[in-house]
């Protein structure tokens, strides 16, 4: 993001705003809490919301059955503006400095440093003693709760996530053809390798057009599309403490050794030749047409709408997740990312009667009612019968086609923690082949010690990698030599990665005392 413009921003909202509380008091308890406008008993609050639409179609608002039903059951009126991602922060940017056009926004950066700014300035409603009120939201683990909060309060409430994963957690792996050529599913790094050199000399989508495996962006030294494999090797999740000093994770011995995977891969043809430039949703759409044999993803990829579209293209096509693979010493893991996607903020110029019952809304909405209609809609409109817990739906075409159209989990604002989350197959032995992925996880976390603290250092350099990243990619891509790689990172440790390192370890430090 541009930081000349959100200083514009936050100037902005200095001049109009001044200094506002944001605190308000009340509440309900309960998952069944109605929301009722400050105007009149029994009136529906209405709240008018901003938030993002990750992919494909928008809902069709104008006579949405679940709109309707969502109103009447929280007792509000909900006007929603759904905008794609990939406009979605100029919209907010924009929103934020008009400073009154919405009730509820979704901020899809996370804790960084602008949203630490705004909340510090008072953009944002205190919600930490409401959100104590509101029982659902209190389920929200305590780990994600630390990953958003400033100076110790709640300024915006997390969408819920795993806390292991992510979207780049494991990967995704073409059964069919390891079993064509009686290969296991992979354990380790080695055996991974090998059916992808397998997979390249046998070229199993015939015609010359196996990709072994699709990866892409090359846009960090991270290389995040690669994950699984950089865990193997035994990097940590960006950053650690080893004796007491902060390590980032380019700093380490096994970083190298990660980077020789990456080019021995690339260089041998086993990576998409247009990696470095290729973007997830294409990888995605590349491994979806039936010619790849790997990609790594979340467990949503063994969704039916995923595998359906591969099985157009391949009728023998089947897939399973690889949960964790071990490296040639024995090294695996996943990372603990930050354990939820997006934070509601209520801006302070909203009344705090209302942030009270806007709250209460978000609450409802992590309600097991309001799960299950995201999940499955509304009872005899989207479907007939439904068990939550095993995912089961007897519904009929024509109901799919409304459930599609109309969209509930994205009007459904807010959600209740589920580990499980993206075990979301309708089909019990995919969600529960989804389910054990996940469950394994939990074996192998990864943390980034430093994942809840700002380095304003990192904050006004946002770029500060740029140079190791051009280095470490032409590296991997056999343009480069690793002297290149190696003279980048020392003058990073030297230079400005001294003092981001000093200023993470300084209040790491300073929460454990």
């Amino acid at each position: 993001m541009n930081m000349k413009k959100w200083a514009g921003i936050s100037l902005a909202l200095t001049l109009t705003m001044g200094t506002v509380a944001g605190c308000a008091s009340g509440g309900k308890e309960g998952q069944g809490a109605s929301v009722k406008d400050g105007g009149g008993e029994g009136q529906p609050t209405e709240i008018k919301a901003l938030t993002i639409l990750a992919s494909g179609e928008p809902p069709v608002l104008e006579n949405n059955k679940t709109l309707e039903e969502i109103e009447k059951r929280a007792n509000i009126k909900l006007k929603l503006e759904v905008v794609p991602g990939d406009v979605y922060s100029d919209k907010v940017n924009i929103a934020i400095a008009a400073g009154n056009q919405y009730d509820l926004i979704l901020l899809t950066d996370g804790k960084d440093d602008k949203y630490v700014k705004l909340a510090k300035q008072g953009a944002f409603h205190d919600l930490t003693e409401l959100v104590k009120k509101n029982e659902n939201l209190q389920k929200i683990p305590e780990y994600t709760w630390n990953n958003t909060m400033v100076e110790g309060k709640v300024f915006g409430i997390p969408r819920p996530r795993g806390i292991y994963g992510g979207g780049n957690s494991n990967i995704f792996i073409r059964k069919d053809w390891l079993d064509k050529y009686n290969l296991p599913v992979p354990k380790t790094l080695d055996e991974f390798t090998n059916a992808l050199k397998v997979f390249k000399e046998n070229d199993p989508a015939d015609g010359g057009n196996t990709i072994p495996m699709v990866a892409g962006p090359f846009n960090s030294p991270w290389f995040g599309s690669l994950n699984p494999i950089g865990f193997s090797f035994g990097l940590p999740y960006v950053y650690k403490v080893e004796d007491g000093k902060p390590v980032a994770y380019f700093q380490t011995p096994e970083y190298k050794e990660y980077l020789d995977w990456i080019r021995m891969a690339y260089t041998s043809g086993l990576i998409d030749k247009d990696a470095p430039v290729t973007k997830t949703v294409q990888s995605k759409d590349k491994f979806k047409s039936g010619m790849v044999g790997a990609m790594v993803d979340n467990v949503g990829m063994l969704d039916d709408s995923n595998t359906s579209v591969m099985k157009k293209a391949d009728p023998n096509a089947e897939l399973v997740g690889i949960p964790i693979l071990e490296g040639p010493k024995g090294h695996k893991g996943v990372q603990m990312i930050e354990g939820y996607f997006g934070i509601w903020v209520i801006p302070s110029n909203v009344p705090k009667d209302k942030a009270e019952k806007i709250v209460e809304f978000l609450n409802w909405s992590a309600s097991e009612e309001a799960t299950i209609i995201s999940k499955a809609g509304i009872e005899g409109v989207h479907y007939n019968k439904y068990d939550l817990a095993s995912g089961e739906i007897d519904r009929t075409e024509e109901q799919k086609k409304l459930y599609d159209k109309e969209k509930p989990a994205i009007l459904i604002l807010q959600n209740e923690y589920d580990k499980y989350y993206y075990a979301s197959s309708l089909i019990p032995e995919v969600r529960q082949a989804q389910r054990a992925v996940l469950d394994e996880f939990e074996q192998a976390g990864v943390e980034n010690p430093f994942l809840s603290i700002l380095s304003p250092t990192l904050g006004k350099n946002p770029d500060h990698t740029k140079k190791l990243t051009e280095a470490s990619t032409n590296y991997v891509l056999g343009k480069g030599e690793w002297d290149a790689v190696q003279a980048e990172i020392d003058a990073w440790s030297s230079g400005i990665g001294a003092q981001i390192l000093k200023e993470y370890m300084d209040e790491y430090n300073a929460s454990k005392k």
